[in-house]
């Protein structure tokens, strides 16, 4: 059975706009959206939400109602584009679910210039993990941004960035670049100031696909799958597993892959025994028990003890009722290779990429090694108020498929290794140098 899954994850097309070069206008600041409009966004936003949204378990005790009328008045008190904008990611980032959010194509036109960068906070530090720029080089440590520490820097942007943990706020904010100024500067760790104009430097967006070699002829293959936003990636992938069939190791590296589609395919071909995904729920929203849930609230305090007992088990069983299903087993039916696996995985693999790693962590096909990866999901509901505004709301929470956590988790390597600030320095990959090692084991 093929799983698809269009429009798994709102960051995918949210990098897509961060790396594509945009233009600018001096005046775009000066935009105006309705109060009539802002009103609207919002209250859908917020209906949408009650109707939709999975992911209560992570914002224990978190009510939607007063946090609605507060942000009311912060919209009704603006009607500047840009500063409805940052209401609006302020507001959907309260839900602390990385496939929940607020997106407006005229943001990323205007304010969302690429950096020329990239970077990854790594023990405690910020360090450039990849670089378009001749005057930073990887391994090349941020202190301050405009003589601000970069951690502050960051702290003051995160209530900006819907995540579902901290880590992943943390490697989103690279992303999300209209969080930062149009022209600033960059303090290293060895004392060099950077100048950085978004406006106006060009930085093209760079090609990405999926592609394979022998490491050892004959004997140990390497695929690297950037994403599955495209089909293209996955077909290509099963292109090089069919060349590759005879290998004794095959490795797959999907570190920084972002998701989109569900390759089931892919993870056909690759499986030798039975699998399965993930354990899903979804909300299910029942009238009666949500009139329960109100007469708790609202007159709790004047019923008898019994009848007070019995209504509050209803409020607390049923308030955000779920539906949940466990995954089944499932044979390969198109099986091409049946040698030893290894996966890469990282912090950036996430959503399909970690619905692509989930059945070979459940039934041991593969030997994992890496970081573990983001542990974001949400099978969005997407509504578009136009052609640049739309928002996503995350309406599945997915569980390993024994039951475990996963959201703001993600799944655990087999072999942990993690990259140091010397191998970054040195282009040294620690994490294919070890799987090689098993490999030839």
């Amino acid at each position: 059975m093929k799983i698809r899954r269009s429009f798994k994850f709102l960051w995918v097309l949210l990098m897509m706009f961060a790396l594509i070069t945009t233009s600018y206008s001096k005046n775009v600041a000066s935009e105006n959206i309705t109060l009539q409009d802002r009103i609207f966004i919002l209250s859908k936003t917020y209906s949408s939400i009650n109707l939709y949204f999975a992911h209560w378990e992570g914002i224990p005790g978190f009510s939607l109602d007063s946090v609605y009328k507060e942000y009311l008045g912060k919209v009704i008190a603006t009607d500047k584009r840009f500063s409805f904008d940052m209401i609006m990611l302020e507001f959907m980032s309260k839900l602390r679910n990385g496939h929940s959010g607020f997106s407006d194509r005229w943001l990323w036109r205007n304010f969302g210039q690429p950096l020329g960068f990239r970077f990854r906070y790594i023990s405690g530090k910020w360090v450039i993990t990849k670089s378009y720029l001749k005057s930073l080089r990887p391994g090349d440590i941020i202190t301050r941004i405009n003589n601000m520490e970069f951690e502050r820097f960051y702290q003051s942007k995160a209530k900006y960035i819907s995540a579902s943990s901290d880590r992943e706020a943390r490697l989103k904010l690279q992303f999300n670049t209209y969080l930062f100024p149009e022209e600033f500067t960059i303090k290293t760790a060895d004392g060099r100031v950077i100048k950085i104009n978004r406006k106006a430097q060009k930085i093209a967006r760079p090609e990405t696909k999926t592609t394979g070699k022998w490491i050892e002829e004959g004997k140990i293959a390497y695929i690297k799958i950037p994403g599955f936003s495209s089909p293209v990636f996955e077909k290509r992938a099963i292109e090089y597993v069919k060349s590759f069939r005879g290998a004794r190791v095959l490795i797959i590296d999907v570190r920084g892959n972002g998701g989109g589609t569900t390759p089931g395919e892919l993870v056909d071909v690759l499986q030798d025994r039975p699998y399965r995904f993930w354990r899903e729920s979804t909300p299910v929203i029942f009238g009666l028990f949500k009139a329960y849930e109100n007469a708790f609230k609202m007159f709790g305090k004047h019923l008898s003890k019994d009848y007070k007992t019995a209504l509050g088990m209803f409020s607390e069983f049923f308030g955000n009722s779920h539906l949940m299903w466990t995954p089944r087993f499932q044979k390969p039916e198109k099986n091409i290779f049946q040698g030893k696996l290894i996966l890469l995985v990282d912090r950036g693999c996430a959503s399909a990429c970690e619905d692509f790693v989930v059945p070979f962590k459940d039934n041991g096909r593969a030997i994992i090694i890496g970081e573990r990866t983001m542990g974001s999901s949400g099978q969005p509901y997407i509504y578009s108020f136009n052609k640049d505004i739309f928002i996503a709301i995350g309406t599945k929470r997915e569980y390993m498929p024994d039951g475990n956590p996963f959201e703001g988790i993600g799944i655990a390597p087999d072999i942990k290794v993690q990259p140091s600030l010397e191998n970054i320095k040195k282009g040294k990959d620690v994490v294919l140098e070890e799987a090689i090692k098993v490999a030839v084991k």
